[in-house]
């Protein structure tokens, strides 16, 4: 089973009619400078049958409006209900906003199965604060996982390359360690400095998406993931539509990862981590 963890998807009012979007999210202007793809429900689902992968957990996008955040978890609810069996629905709230932690118990009640992509930066809401103390509380008892975007602290420059950095991620996930939660884009490069005690000891608790591996890391960094911190914690994701599964693949055939290793990354993570 093909499972690809990271994939974003917007509703028919949003996707024909980006400026709406640009207008009023600076972070989505900037991720979509260029032009680039935005994907629905329907031409996932024609994407998946293509490259052979069985399911996908979806994320909207990390809106600072919590109305946009609302209205994408509702395209999110119905998509999961007519596509049961391949998509996956991961809500997002704005944790600054006073109504966050009812959002995530909303998300819920829709059959949404977590929440994410979080995205301090995009958002603006504080990561080391208080701001998404009631949104991690209420998603904690709902049993929903968190996908946090990260990003990597050296390396060049693009658009939506933020400040959660490997540091900041571990003190996030110290200030609330009973979130289980999916570090996006491999944790902006956390695992990598699992030979320090104390980084291992914190990842031994969190898990780590592939996303825009092939746009930031060499195949090669597949080995050192799991010499670091087992394929166990390695969830494929492909950022859909930026990029797509069988780059990843060829990545990992480039890497040696093969056999119970790449079941897991491929699938088997993200199966026992969301109940699938």
């Amino acid at each position: 089973m093909i499972i690809d963890a990271h994939v974003h998807i917007l509703p028919d009012r949003l996707r024909d009619n980006p400026d709406l979007v640009t207008a009023a999210d600076p972070w989505f202007a900037a991720c979509h400078s260029r032009g680039e793809r935005v994907a629905s429900a329907e031409s996932l689902i024609a994407t998946m049958d293509e490259e052979g992968v069985d399911r996908a957990v979806c994320f909207t996008w990390p809106f600072a409006e919590p109305s946009l955040c609302a209205e994408g978890n509702d395209y999110l609810a119905a998509a999961v209900r007519r596509f049961p069996g391949r998509l996956v629905g991961f809500g997002v709230v704005q944790p600054a906003h006073p109504d966050a932690a009812r959002e995530v118990t909303r998300c819920a009640s829709l059959g949404l199965t977590g929440i994410g992509e979080m995205n301090a930066d995009a958002q603006g809401w504080g990561l080391l604060d208080d701001s998404a103390t009631r949104a991690v509380g209420e998603s904690v008892a709902a049993g929903m996982p968190w996908t946090l975007h990260c990003s990597e602290p050296v390396g060049r420059q693009y658009p939506g390359k933020g400040s959660v950095t490997p540091d900041r991620v571990v003190a996030f996930s110290d200030r609330h360690p009973e979130l289980p939660l999916i570090c996006a884009h491999l944790g902006g490069g956390l695992p990598l400095y699992s030979h320090i005690p104390e980084v291992r000891r914190a990842c031994e608790r969190l898990h780590f998406d592939t996303a825009a591996q092939p746009f930031v890391y060499e195949p090669t960094v597949y080995r050192a993931l799991i010499t670091g911190v087992g394929a166990e914690r390695i969830l494929l994701g492909s950022d859909h539509p930026l990029l797509d599964v069988p780059r990843y693949l060829s990545a990992l055939d480039a890497a040696g990862v093969g056999g119970m290793e790449r079941g897991l990354i491929t699938g088997g993570n993200a199966a026992r981590l969301l109940g699938l």
